[in-house]
């Protein structure tokens, strides 16, 4: 029997929008819609897909195929609709998109500043990043997308460290209970909803030669996904090869 204590605690985090983190949530997984990745490997880990009404994470470094992932999940999506790229210092590439089959007709792009980020001074650079956290936030509120991405991948670690931690607190509940399934994309874990979910990728490392003197590093290979997840249905940390 539930306490009446329990009871009253619920209630106030459900009037505070505060209920994602509530366990008998977790109850009805199968109606909760999702949106592919575009990798079918990745898709069963996830359990179908990324989330709907909630902020999912793509973490990953250069060469570890988050692109391929972002790409792959922005194309899956939009056959059915359109999807939104917030594209914070300018990497996206249409001509790869295009033949990866994302149409760009149904994708707003939302174009920052194409910055060198390694030189940037972080006074450069905070304003661009706010601007694309602002742009992000509109683009949930006004709904219509299936999928609404923010690329902060190569935006250095110190300036997003530097943004409140209530930052990404407020993104996800900007899409709680929408349809559309919000992912953002960047360098390390940075904050995700209560069902949301991380998804790091690692590449792995080529070499050739058979001496420490001839060898070379020749790029990454097949990727490995590392899930993290506050839902018990799905296995923590679990991995799987692409």
């Amino acid at each position: 029997m539930r306490s009446a204590t329990l009871e009253r605690l619920e209630s106030l985090l459900q009037a505070r929008k505060l209920d994602g983190t509530l366990a008998s949530r977790w109850d009805d997984e199968a109606a909760v819609p999702v949106c592919s990745t575009g990798d079918p490997t990745l898709d069963a880990a996830l359990g179908g897909g990324w989330r709907s009404g909630e902020l999912s994470e793509l973490v990953g470094g250069r060469s570890t195929g988050r692109t391929s992932v972002l790409i792959g999940t922005l194309a899956a999506a939009a056959r059915n609709g359109p999807v939104a790229l917030v594209d914070a210092v300018d990497r996206f590439d249409p001509p790869s998109a295009v033949r990866a089959g994302l149409v760009l007709e149904r994708l707003l792009w939302v174009r920052g500043p194409a910055l060198t980020v390694e030189m940037a001074r972080p006074a450069m650079l905070e304003p661009v990043v706010q601007r694309a956290l602002r742009a992000f936030d509109l683009i949930v509120r006004a709904g219509g997308f299936a999928v609404v991405a923010l690329d902060v991948a190569d935006v250095p670690l110190r300036c997003l460290h530097h943004l409140p931690a209530a930052t990404w607190m407020r993104l996800a509940r900007a899409n709680d209970g929408r349809p559309a399934a919000c992912l953002l994309v960047a360098p390390a874990p940075l904050g995700r909803s209560a069902r949301g979910v991380s998804v790091v990728i690692a590449g792995e490392k080529q070499w050739i030669g058979a001496s420490p003197q001839t060898r070379q590093f020749l790029g990454f290979g097949k990727s490995n996904f590392e899930l993290r997840t506050s839902n018990s249905k799905l296995a923590n940390s679990m991995r799987a090869r692409a």
